[in-house]
């Protein structure tokens, strides 16, 4: 099986390591993934030196993707760090981690770093949609 891309999941709390959970539930075991939890009295350069060890015990070849939950929070600003730090590296980070994201992202984990950055775009112009009543709508039955 060829390796898939590298990636790093980063938030406040649990919220990445539960994403991570729930992904797992739907579509199964993910490699080379690791999961950051920022909590509180940690500051930026501690959190930011275990992103690095996170993206060292990666396989980081083919490339990362850092997904962090809220942009401009420790976590992205970690991130950030890295693509200064990385900037000649196969490198990309994105702020608003969600779970139709990582199931984007799950399918396309053994694409091409730069294909991986084009789904990763165009994933987020979708991963917000209203829910709204009307008479068209159609309550689905049972779900995953």
């Amino acid at each position: 099986m060829e390796e898939e891309i590298a990636l790093i999941l980063a938030s406040h709390g649990d919220f990445a390591k539960e994403a991570l959970n729930s992904l797992e539930m739907i579509v199964g075991r993910q490699a080379n993934v690791s999961t950051l939890s920022l909590y509180p009295g940690e500051d930026l350069p501690d959190f930011t030196k275990r992103m690095d060890d996170a993206y060292h015990k990666l396989n980081h070849e083919k490339g990362t993707i850092i997904l962090c939950d809220i942009y401009g929070g420790t976590p992205s600003n970690a991130a950030m760090a890295m693509l200064i730090k990385y900037k000649e590296e196969k490198i990309a980070a994105y702020s608003g981690l969600n779970l139709p994201v990582l199931l984007e992202l799950s399918a396309s984990r053994n694409k091409k770093y730069i294909e991986i950055k084009k789904v990763m775009e165009e994933t987020a112009k979708l991963s917000w949609m209203e829910l709204k009543n009307n008479k068209n709508n159609k309550v689905m039955e049972g779900g995953l």
